[in-house]
């Protein structure tokens, strides 16, 4: 198990490029505090133009801890004053997850797909994941998380993962289209809604 905290920062029209540089630094600030980082731009599908910091730890205790690290870190608290004093986009989180498949690959280019169950049918959708997974070859990176601390607790979160944009296109047009995840697709529909699709790429 993974331990991710997700934070969102939703730019101000005019203001993206402070955004995505404020949202590199505070990526800093968590990875002097211990996390393995990633800043990632949504590309397309949901939430469009937002950037995510996505932070890993390897447990709930390290996670803690680095966040009462970087909560004081000289840098954090400077970094916090010049968002209140020169807004560049609405913060939100951070929002915590479980890894419960799969492992996080530091691929550049992720496709998530956002599932909505109810909790009595999750362990049905978990079994479907292995199933799924094969409808993929070793070039595509799958994992899948459940929020511990989100505004929505009904949520089976599957990321994949591509080398590139040209990349994904040819797993789009070949596996993701293939009878066999197409079928896996089906069985998922009969434990939940997919309610969201996007794609983000680290920048």
């Amino acid at each position: 198990m993974a331990v991710i905290a997700r934070r969102i920062v939703v730019p101000i029209a005019g203001k993206s490029e402070l955004a995505l540089e404020r949202a590199r630094r505070g990526a800093a600030i968590f990875t002097k505090a211990g996390a393995a980082v990633r800043v990632t731009k949504v590309i397309m599908g949901a939430d469009t133009g937002n950037i995510e910091i996505f932070a890993k730890y390897p447990d709930f205790s390290a996670g803690t801890k680095s966040f009462i690290t970087a909560s004081k870190d000289a840098d954090a608290i400077e970094l916090a004053k010049e968002r209140e004093g020169n807004p560049s986009g609405e913060l939100f989180g951070p929002y915590v997850y479980r890894t419960v498949f799969g492992e996080i690959t530091a691929q550049p280019v992720l496709v998530q797909r956002m599932y909505q169950i109810s909790r009595q049918y999750l362990k049905d959708a978990l079994a479907l994941l292995p199933e799924a997974r094969a409808a993929f070859d070793d070039s595509v990176g799958m994992s899948a998380v459940v929020p511990v601390f989100d505004p929505q607790m009904d949520r089976l979160i599957i990321s994949y993962y591509a080398n590139s944009i040209e990349h994904l296109g040819t797993v789009l047009d070949t596996q993701a289209m293939s009878e066999a995840f197409q079928a896996v697709a089906t069985k998922a529909s009969k434990f939940g809604n997919l309610t969201s699709a996007r794609v983000l790429t680290v920048v």
